[in-house]
């Protein structure tokens, strides 16, 4: 009798261990669903690459960096761009934010300054998102240096893509009136190819 009763209950243990570890091996295939997934929709491996989603085309960019002189200079290269605007201008600002392989020009930004996010509006729009962690304000610079950063930015955005007409420049996901002081960023910016030599 008790070992009927034994046999019967470790029948039923079994019955729901096996319907337990099924529901864990469900879980765990859509853990990895998820996981690939945000790997697939991520927009960086590492600090200014960005990897592109959707269809794509190889094209030259010309990224404006930073001279000693107190000028943007171009450095063309060749960037594999998404179709979509958003994600060109993304790749674009990654780029710039990767930083030059021309000796003697520098990035807009110093490292640690990825990108949040960037999208264009209807209405030609491009937002960029700058992203800098336990940094609550864009780096503090002189006049000269702010107008050099920003305008690196703008000129470059606008220059790589057509559907975008101006510009507005956030940092972690706010707009601020200014970035260092002296430039107003309240408003979306226009291109201005003044300091690019």
């Amino acid at each position: 009798m008790n070992a009927g009763l034994g046999a019967g209950e470790g029948r039923r243990r079994r019955g729901w261990w096996g319907a337990r570890e099924s529901w864990i091996a469900i879980g765990f295939a859509m853990l990895a669903t998820i996981v690939s997934g945000c790997r697939r929709e991520g927009t960086t491996t590492a600090p200014g690459t960005v990897v592109p989603t959707g269809p794509t085309e190889k094209a030259t960019v010309s990224l404006l960096f930073l001279g000693a002189d107190g000028f943007l200079h171009a450095e063309s290269r060749e960037v594999q761009l998404p179709l979509a605007a958003d994600g060109r201008v993304a790749a674009i600002v990654a780029a710039l934010l990767a930083g030059p392989r021309t000796k003697g020009l520098v990035a807009p930004l110093p490292p640690g300054v990825t990108l949040g996010d960037a999208f264009v509006d209807p209405q030609g729009v491009a937002y960029v998102d700058l992203a800098a962690k336990d940094q609550p304000r864009p780096p503090s610079s002189g006049s000269e240096l702010e107008l050099l950063r920003i305008y690196s930015f703008v000129d470059t955005v606008l220059a790589n893509e057509p559907r975008a007409r101006s510009v507005v420049l956030l940092w972690n996901g706010v707009q601020p009136t200014t970035f260092a002081g002296h430039v107003d960023t309240s408003a979306p910016l226009l291109e201005d190819r003044k300091w690019v030599k």
